[in-house]
């Protein structure tokens, strides 16, 4: 079978170590450029026969710069990276998540700067496991099915870079949006 049919999005077809540069179609934006940093010391993975499959990744985009440029922030950083993870379709879409999470953290100036900026998301349809179990025939295809997503964020610096004062600010201030959440 092809690698769709099992799943992979064909624009990420898997050649461990090639980077190249993938063109995503959105409705909204046009066409999206990413080129992925596969090789970054700073890549997150999480692999397992279970779960999302998470993995987050340095990502540049010419398309995407342009938003950050327009986006006033608190966060200087105009770096970007990109989460690709595989929720189950049932659930609420993160995008639609941090929304609410923005709503909130509008009025509460203890929480505000500190939430994850979503540059874009984008999700894959085409993607979706049920299409597979489909075609093996399993009963109740849809149940449990899982999708591609992509996230990108603004780049956030880790607490562990800062000391001292800025250090013992940052972690009151995680302490305070944990409340608060």
């Amino acid at each position: 079978m092809p690698h769709a049919q099992w799943g992979y999005n064909p624009l990420f077809e898997p050649e461990p170590g090639v980077l190249r540069e993938v063109k995503i179609k959105d409705e909204e934006m046009g066409i999206v450029d990413l080129k992925f940093k596969l090789q970054s010391e700073e890549r997150m993975t999480h692999f397992g026969l279970r779960g999302r499959a998470t993995t987050v990744y340095p990502v540049e985009s010419e398309r995407l710069s342009t938003l950050l440029q327009e986006k006033p922030s608190e966060n200087p950083s105009n770096e970007m990276v990109a989460k690709l993870y595989w929720p189950e379709v049932s659930r609420e879409s993160e995008a639609d998540i941090l929304e609410r999470v923005y709503q909130i953290a509008e009025g509460e100036s203890q929480v505000k700067g500190h939430v994850p900026e979503m540059v874009w998301f984008h999700k894959f349809d085409d993607t979706s496991t049920a299409n597979i179990r489909k075609m093996l025939g399993i009963p109740d295809a849809e149940q449990g099915s899982r999708v591609l997503y992509i996230i990108v964020f603004r780049k956030l610096s880790p607490i562990t870079t800062l000391s001292g004062q800025e250090f013992l600010q940052a972690w009151w201030h995680a302490v305070l949006c944990r409340f608060y959440f």
